[in-house]
């Protein structure tokens, strides 16, 4: 384990550095070309997720440097969400199916995912209403405990509605409420870096399925014991309940350290009323009409609902459907479908594919698909990512012949939804300019409903053609992405 887990920090260590103090680089032409940069856009301190502050950046950052740390903690609890396609093999029977006696087919528990996406994108728009009124570190802090809380809850679960009420709705949200917040004090401390800023933080979720399906394995199946016929041994389902509370601990602590290290640039000229109010605390009004004036929005600048109805969302909204549903669909369901198959049906190795899917392919990819649509423009790089994960996906069947090559195949699946999950909002902003935040929170949803959509895909195709229908219908969806991205942007 400590190998990996050197790794890991080795990785995120590896995105830290990339804050260090540099040179401002020339900007790619291909980036500049038709669109204007993330740091063109002139967006309202009050709405903004990135800087609040001018280009300059604080002479001491070394506050804004444990900020981003904090924030890569945040994220490592939110990115947990991606432990489930290794937590399913473990749920106990009664939890599999929406009716506790069982079912037949796929189990039910498979759309607890995408369950957590819907969650999540319907806390995403509340966590900036709440830093307008709390600032951002007592909006992390109650998304964290919102996170730690619904897991901590779910051990108790007796049927799968009461499960995902806990572990999928109220984790869900609070990933919502904490998501944004490290992004928004990060861009404020490091206004000139908002890209390498969200990408190193955001490699934080990537990675925690690395670390967390390693405790968690170890936690509820410490000998490495196999299923057979579908079933583990009795006590595995008895480790499950303490395993839950276990993480929901973790998560809990973690995440509120996390939080409480978002703090603000000194001088940041933002005002929390709320917070102000229940803290006795207040400044005088002239700062704030002086800021009101500057930030105020161009008389003929359109608005969030206006864009929501665009044409442009439209299409954003579609390729993120038809080309996230791959990667989302392999990481809930790569070890119930390793499990069928003899040659892998092995928990360590299984389990060892989703960490390694984590670490290598999730947060790599988060990383490496940011940074490449910064230097050679979202079209060229989605393009590609499209092109190349709808190949996979379409052999994924026969690549999964052999251990080696489903090992590989599924870390690249999910480095390439790391990379849809990376590009989208920085897009959204080059798009949407001063508005992209609450624009990005609508978009989301493309990602919530593409969850859903694998799963009941996977349903209704497995009947009809078994998996090789299911992978050549998701590696149309990916083709069908590519022909918007290259046919309309």
């Amino acid at each position: 384990m400590a190998p990996r887990i050197a790794v890991a920090l080795a990785v995120l260590l590896g995105a830290a550095s990339a804050l260090a103090p540099a040179k401002p680089a020339t900007q790619s032409r291909s980036v500049l070309a038709g669109r204007p940069s993330l740091e063109a856009v002139r967006e309202p301190i009050e709405t903004s997720l990135v800087a609040a502050k001018g280009k300059e950046e604080p002479p001491d950052n070394s506050v804004g440097y444990l900020a981003l740390l904090g924030g890569v903690m945040i994220h490592l609890t939110c990115g947990s969400m991606y432990c489930w396609g290794n937590l399913i093999s473990y749920l106990p029977a009664e939890l599999k199916y929406w009716n506790p006696a069982g079912g037949t087919g796929p189990a039910d528990a498979q759309l607890v995912l995408a369950f957590i996406l819907l969650s999540q994108m319907t806390g995403m728009p509340i966590g900036p209403l709440l830093e307008k009124q709390l600032g951002p570190r007592v909006t992390a802090m109650i998304g964290s405990l919102m996170m730690g809380s619904g897991v901590f809850m779910a051990s108790y679960a007796r049927t799968l509605l009461q499960f995902v009420l806990s572990y999928s709705v109220l984790f869900g949200l609070g990933v919502g409420v904490a998501y944004q917040m490290p992004f928004l004090v990060g861009g404020r401390w490091f206004p000139s870096k908002k890209g390498t800023v969200q990408g190193a933080i955001i490699s934080g979720m990537g990675a925690s399925a690395f670390l967390f399906n390693i405790v968690a394995t170890k936690l509820v199946n410490p000998t490495g014991a196999d299923m057979v016929d579908g079933v583990f041994p009795p006590s595995v389902a008895a480790r499950w309940p303490p395993l839950l509370r276990t993480l929901g601990g973790v998560f809990v602590l973690l995440s509120f350290c996390g939080a409480l290290l978002q703090v603000n640039p000194p001088g940041t000229p933002i005002r929390y009323p709320l917070l102000e109010k229940l803290m006795g605390t207040s400044t005088s009004a002239a700062p704030e009409k002086k800021l009101a004036t500057k930030a105020a929005p161009a008389a003929d600048a359109p608005s969030v609902l206006s864009q929501v109805f665009s044409a442009k969302f439209g299409l954003l909204w579609l390729m993120i459907l038809c080309s996230a549903v791959s990667g989302l669909n392999i990481a809930s369901s790569y070890k119930t479908f390793g499990m069928k198959q003899p040659h892998l049906n092995s928990d360590a190795f299984l389990s060892l594919v989703g960490a390694l899917s984590a670490i290598g392919g999730n947060a790599a990819g988060r990383f490496f698909w940011g940074s490449m649509s910064d230097t050679y423009g979202f079209k060229a790089c989605f393009s590609a990512l499209t092109l190349l994960q709808g190949l996979t996906m379409y052999n994924f069947g026969r690549l999964a012949e052999h251990r080696v090559t489903f090992l590989l195949s599924t870390v690249f699946l999910l480095f390439c939804m790391g990379g849809n999950f990376a590009m989208f909002p920085a897009q959204t902003f080059r798009v949407f300019g001063a508005n992209g935040a609450s624009v990005y929170s609508f978009l989301f949803t493309g990602f919530g409903f593409a969850a859903l959509l694998g799963p009941l895909l996977s349903t209704a195709l497995l009947a009809k053609g078994g998996y090789p229908l299911v992978y050549t219908v998701l590696a149309l969806l990916s083709a069908f992405s590519f022909t918007l991205c290259r046919r309309f942007l």
